[in-house]
């Protein structure tokens, strides 16, 4: 491969306008909004990961405030206005979002067994944690206990997700081979539906759906569009499996309310690529990557982004084809990339911020892509945002980690 210093001088004879059609990336201004959350493992209900209008460090941030535990990061830090919510896979913790102190735990008595994963997700003032095999009501500021709904298998990597219906809300949630609904005040049973596998993570809210027709998916590699009564609009088979919860390509505008893109849902397959329908089932496009997608995927400013054998891949999300793609190491755990205004944060060997533009360059040859890259001790894992503070989970050694409060 050639270096860095060579291509470029490579690029000054042929001149940047001839080579502008390999080189670009996808344009974006810096974010606006002070103020927004992360309230629930994939950002928001479309598990799009992304605020696409939101403020965050563009520079190397400078750290805040720490805090240690015993386990490995099992799922994104989940922020409120007040409370960061934390699973470390012995437990699930609740902190003061201003000192880190400790509010409440699920499990306040030692748990040597790795039994949480996933992330809980936060409204209207109740957090709904996902307990080993039980969906768990809990107030936000006291942890009390408001209702519980079990399962018959435990859920596998997976975040409530909370379907806002204007007078009340839903909770959709899968483990084993089911996925069910609930009233978010009383925990009663809406609906539920046997899958075709067991159902990999959260599910999607369709991007222009009023009553609520979400996307799920199974490990064995059914897509499935169901509606607001639980019965299956569509379901697609991806033979090789899928690797990942489904993602929606879309955003809110900048006054909040404004939806934008196409409403297509993307997942990370088994042969190691990333596949894309659009909201009828028609399947739009397929793209390799070297190697699996880890964690999730991000979406927004017209790309689709994701992390795959230690490199941060950005596709563009109409055709599928490769905008750029950048190292950022090996990682140890989960490294599903957050998008943020005009940046991309995501872990690896160190914290990266990456311009969603990605820089002039061809393939992973590349100059000016990297924002910063935050050095941590141990790998950076899950990183999340909330009112233009970093948040991101640090695997320590032996079992242990941190929480790192950076703006």
């Amino acid at each position: 491969m050639p270096s860095r210093r060579a291509f470029l001088s490579g690029l000054g004879a042929a001149g940047l306008t001839a080579t502008a059609g390999c080189l670009a990336g996808f344009d974006a201004e810096p974010g606006s909004d002070e103020t927004y959350g992360w309230p629930s493992g994939g950002g928001n209900d479309w598990n799009s990961r992304a605020v696409p209008n939101g403020t965050a460090p563009r520079d190397d941030p400078t750290v805040d405030r720490t805090h240690e535990f015993d386990g490995i990061p099992a799922g994104d830090p989940v922020v409120t206005a007040g409370t960061v919510l934390l699973n470390t896979g012995v437990d699930v913790i609740a902190f003061d979002r201003e000192d880190l102190s400790r509010r409440w735990s699920v499990a306040p008595d030692d748990n040597g067994a790795f039994s949480y994963t996933g992330a809980p997700a936060v409204a209207d003032g109740v957090a709904y944690v996902p307990e080993r095999d039980t969906l768990v009501a809990r107030d936000l500021d006291t942890g009390e206990r408001l209702w519980s709904r079990g399962f018959e298998y435990v859920f596998r990597e997976t975040t409530p997700l909370v379907i806002d219906r204007g007078d009340d809300h839903r909770v959709v949630i899968g483990a084993g081979e089911y996925l069910r609904a609930f009233d978010g005040a009383t925990g009663e049973l809406r609906w539920e539906r046997r899958l075709d596998g067991i159902v990999r993570g959260p599910a999607a809210r369709a991007l222009a759906s009023v009553y609520g027709t979400v996307y799920a998916a199974t490990t064995g590699g059914e897509l499935y569009a169901v509606d607001h009564d639980g019965r299956v609009r569509w379901n697609r088979t991806v033979n090789a499996g899928i690797r990942t919860a489904p993602t929606v390509v879309g955003s809110r505008g900048p006054n909040g309310n404004s939806i934008r893109g196409s409403g297509d849902v993307v997942v990370g397959d088994g042969d190691g690529s990333v596949r894309c329908f659009d909201p009828t089932g028609a399947h739009r496009w397929r793209t390799g990557l070297r190697g699996f997608v880890e964690g999730g995927i991000a979406a927004g400013h017209g790309g689709v982004f994701a992390v795959s054998g230690g490199r941060l891949y950005a596709l563009n999300a109409e055709s599928g084809n490769h905008a750029w793609r950048t190292d950022i190491g090996n990682a140890t755990r989960p490294t599903p990339p957050a998008l943020v205004g005009d940046t991309i944060y995501v872990g690896g060997e160190r914290l990266h911020g990456v311009g969603v533009g990605g820089g002039v360059g061809v393939r992973s040859v590349r100059v000016g892509e990297t924002r910063f890259e935050h050095g941590v001790d141990g790998g950076a894992s899950y990183v999340t945002a909330a009112d233009g503070t970093l948040f991101a989970t640090v695997a320590g050694e032996s079992g242990s980690g941190r929480l790192v409060v950076l703006s």
